[in-house]
């Protein structure tokens, strides 16, 4: 393959990932992603599956069901309506989950520890380093602050690189956070933030198999649709940005004086603990990190209030 056919073909992968993660009941074929790229369905098929080393078909399915196990693990939906909510019947969730788990969707939220956690964890703490305060005084449910979120659009690029996620965030981030701090700056949006963090779900994902993304995160409020058109019309596609709704909502803030880097592993740790402690539930599985400063940023959470 030239290099150009290769950057191209890349490029339209990372696009497709990215319209299946805003299609969370799976409503999307493999038809009609192909058409949203201007693809031929046979050509996209076969580029997929060589390049992203599985065909497309499974990894729509294997998306949905680490998100129904990520909401296993850190909500108290019961295991119907994660299962409607990931575009599944209860008994096709039921024996998907077993055929990718070896194991039912009762087991799997009962086990303390999973092994891609684990992973996980230790490459976060050898990349990092992470933060020796006593963290029980920073990373604590009575910090967390309870606020209502407007629905929003994140405008956002997957970070660059394979296989390392972590070690791509570090290596990228600040190009990136310049560039959306760029057109906040540009554009005033003061309900707007750059955030960042996955597309996948923590800790179900294999580590290498995980995207991380960094973007910027806008409400979808009448104040704001000027805004919108102008980053839709000329930021999006000079900076390929792709999109993803954010849900509104209940979420818990937990400002943490340090960098995203030494927040992130205790971060992770403080929220598993407290969902399977008790503390709170989450909504969904996806967490993001505002970014004040360079050594200091804050994590909203979406929360399920009871």
């Amino acid at each position: 393959m030239k290099p150009s056919t290769l950057i191209h073909w890349k490029s339209q992968i990372e696009h497709a990932i990215a319209i299946s993660h805003d299609d969370p009941f799976g409503s999307l074929d493999l038809k009609e992603v192909a058409d949203r790229l201007n693809e031929s369905p046979d050509n996209f098929s076969h580029k997929f599956a060589a390049l992203y080393g599985e065909p497309f078909a499974a990894f729509n399915k294997r998306r949905r069901l680490e998100a129904g196990a990520g909401e296993l693990r850190h909500s108290s939906y019961n295991i119907a309506e994660i299962a409607e909510r990931c575009g599944y019947t209860l008994a096709s969730f039921s024996r998907g989950f077993r055929e990718l788990y070896n194991e039912s969707p009762t087991a799997f939220r009962n086990r303390r520890f999973l092994s891609n956690e684990e992973n996980t964890l230790t490459r976060a703490k050898i990349i990092t380093s992470p933060h020796d305060d006593p963290n029980s005084l920073i990373f604590n449910p009575d910090k967390t602050i309870d606020l209502k979120l407007p629905e929003s659009t994140l405008y956002y690029n997957i970070l660059p690189g394979q296989n390392d996620p972590i070690q791509e965030l570090m290596y990228f981030h600040s190009l990136y956070h310049q560039q959306h701090m760029g057109i906040k700056d540009s554009l005033i949006i003061n309900e707007s933030m750059v955030v960042l963090g996955t597309l996948d779900v923590v800790p179900v994902t294999p580590y290498h198999r995980m995207k991380m993304y960094l973007g910027i995160l806008v409400p979808k409020l009448p104040i704001y649709n000027a805004a919108h058109l102008q980053i839709q019309r000329h930021f999006q596609p000079h900076f390929r940005l792709y999109t993803k709704s954010i849900a509104g909502g209940n979420y818990k803030k937990l400002i943490m004086p340090m960098s995203y880097a030494k927040a992130g592993l205790p971060m992770y740790q403080f929220i598993n603990n407290s969902c399977r402690e008790g503390y709170f539930k989450m909504s969904n599985n996806h967490f993001f990190i505002s970014l004040l400063s360079d050594n200091c940023c804050e994590v909203y959470i979406p929360w399920l209030k009871i």
